[in-house]
């Protein structure tokens, strides 16, 4: 049995609220294995078990301050070591967001496909690193997206990206309607 650095007590010492007695201890002569008195009486044992309960209970409180106290410890360290970016995101700006879901392919035509999603607009910025974000026409997006899958979209100069989208499902409806005048002249010259 060995001692956990963080509660300095081992566990079975304190599920039972006493110190184990090893196999050891059991052929070697020590205080845990030397012989009781036989004449004890039963209010005795009850009294010695109800202050190894007692203290049970003051080692299970102690080692659970313990414990609290070294997670915070570690978050700070951890914190200290893996900011997700020097600056947080503010509300407006513009990002781009990883799709994860790559991560668990292994087919080599993931090589080439398009990791990185947007530009989006952050609407809402949560205190647990999470982003309420929006697509550039306004419409929000149903879930929260983590910080870690977010990255900063770095505007080129003078290039309005709500003017080119628009003109995009311009041109695709119109490359549509221009299919469809084609797929018409084509039945009726079959006719």
């Amino acid at each position: 049995m060995t001692y956990t650095r963080t509660t300095g007590y081992m566990p079975a010492e304190l599920m039972y609220c006493q110190k184990p007695i090893l196999p050891t201890e059991s052929h070697a002569l020590a205080w845990t294995s030397l012989p009781w008195e036989d004449e004890v009486s039963r209010e005795d044992l009850l009294a010695v078990r109800i202050l190894q309960l007692e203290r049970g209970k003051n080692l299970v409180e102690e080692a659970a301050f313990k414990l609290r106290a070294s997670r915070e410890k570690n978050k700070i360290a951890f914190d200290k070591s893996h900011r997700l970016r020097p600056k947080r995101l503010k509300e407006g700006d513009l990002v781009l967001v990883y799709d994860s879901s790559l991560n668990t392919q292994y087919e080599a035509r993931r090589k080439l496909v398009k990791r990185w999603f947007g530009p989006y607009v952050v609407c809402k910025v949560f205190d647990n690193g999470t982003y309420s974000l929006r697509e550039l026409d306004g419409t929000k997006l149903k879930d929260l997206i983590a910080g870690k899958r977010v990255k900063l979209f770095k505007r080129r100069e003078n290039e309005n990206y709500e003017t080119v989208i628009n003109e995009d499902e311009e041109e695709e409806s119109e490359e549509e309607g221009s299919e469809k005048d084609k797929d018409e002249d084509i039945n009726k010259e079959n006719d």
